[in-house]
């Protein structure tokens, strides 16, 4: 794979572009520019579209509208939103399926002192979160809780993947799905309650970067031999 083909080049100079246009100007802006940089993923897809399935341009489409909606008014299109983000998060857990097995986990690892803290500050994330801005979505509990439940099951697939530890480059999951939720962190704040340059810059800027992270994991994984030990991060 060529990291520096065109394709990769403009995605790179894209989410440089989203960071500075989220950090000096605002929505009015990013709601042009953030869509037309996710769509050079699809350029990228169809540079290694024979190792990824064609659903992935149909992700991408998603949450490029998602995006135009988000950057529009959050709080009038939430429904819309939400149901976008159940087919975003469905259909990137539907692709990482052949790669999920419960067998052969090391429990141990699973279990291990940091999984176990990063999983509980995880779902504290949420929660707080959740509690946090629900107030002012009184009448759409109901999309929140969509909205969450699939995040946390397209976590799963990606962590269930990255313990395993059968699949190169399953660490390229972990990015994705750490970006994930910070970008899900940070949104609702962002747009209900604290507008900040920054936050906006680093929202749209890491949503690139998770999609990328993803995408380049179903172009170069493949299955590994079993080492002894661990090679998690």
């Amino acid at each position: 794979m060529n990291y520096l083909s065109p394709a990769y080049v403009f995605c790179y100079i894209s989410i440089v572009i989203v960071f500075f246009c989220g950090l000096f100007f605002g929505n009015q802006e990013l709601i042009y520019v953030k869509p037309i940089s996710s769509f050079t993923l699809i350029w990228i897809y169809y540079e290694n579209r024979k190792r990824v399935s064609f659903l992935y341009p149909l992700i991408i489409i998603i949450i490029m509208i998602n995006d135009v909606l988000v950057l529009k008014d959050f709080d009038l299109f939430f429904e819309y939103i939400s149901i976008l983000l159940l087919l975003y998060y469905f259909l990137c857990s539907y692709l990482l399926l052949p790669f999920i097995s419960l067998k052969n986990i090391r429990y141990k690892e699973v279990l291990s002192p940091s999984v176990v803290i990063g999983l509980l500050l995880v779902v504290y994330l949420a929660i707080s979160i959740f509690n946090m801005t629900m107030p002012g979505f009184q009448d759409s509990i109901g999309n929140g809780v969509i909205i969450v439940v699939s995040l946390f099951y397209f976590l799963g697939c990606c962590f269930i993947i990255y313990l395993r530890n059968h699949y190169q480059y399953s660490y390229y999951l972990l990015i994705a799905a750490s970006s994930c939720i910070l970008v899900n962190a940070l949104v609702p704040v962002q747009e209900l309650y604290y507008n900040n340059v920054v936050f906006e810059a680093i929202i749209y800027s890491v949503d690139i970067i998770a999609m990328l992270f993803y995408l380049k994991f179903l172009i170069r994984t493949k299955p590994m031999e079993e080492t002894k030990g661990s090679n998690f991060i």
